[in-house]
């Protein structure tokens, strides 16, 4: 709208601003979680791949230090996992705080927005009265230019 100007328009770029970078730290922190569940499936397949190795050394023959390992091994990929379960956990906090975070966000930028609508209409109505009055105005000079005239 030409000649418009929001006087809280640097106010609403701000809290836009704020939004989306919100939006991107949920984002990055979703990441995350997915990378952890990833290392979590890796080390899964990690302990299957080491039953299946050692059922497999079994049957051709182990010695005892290898035997020994083995629950050493599973036991610290465990660990492992439910280190990384903990991180997933904190991490979902976190992602639940952001998502709180942007619903208030969400409604500052909604209210801004709103407000500028609303100043928008006024905006428009007081065009719209002034051309009223100009036209109003021409009416009358036309119509008392035409009663000199008769």
């Amino acid at each position: 709208m030409k000649g418009y100007k929001f006087k809280l328009d640097a106010v609403l770029k701000i809290r836009k601003l704020k939004e989306e970078r919100c939006k991107m730290e949920i984002g990055q922190i979703q990441v995350q979680i997915n990378n952890l569940n990833s290392d979590i499936q890796r080390h899964k397949d990690g302990i299957k791949q080491s039953y299946e190795s050692h059922e497999e050394g079994l049957t051709n023959g182990l010695n005892g230090q290898e035997l020994r390992f083995h629950p050493y091994f599973v036991s610290g990929k465990n660990a492992d996992i439910q280190k990384i379960q903990a991180e997933i956990n904190d991490l979902k906090i976190d992602v639940q705080q952001k998502f709180d975070e942007l619903k208030y966000l969400r409604a500052d930028v909604k209210v801004m927005d709103k407000m500028k609508e609303k100043d928008q209409i006024k905006y428009k109505k007081h065009l719209q009265k002034k051309q009223f009055e100009e036209i109003e105005e021409q009416v009358q000079n036309w119509n008392a230019q035409r009663k000199q005239g008769l």
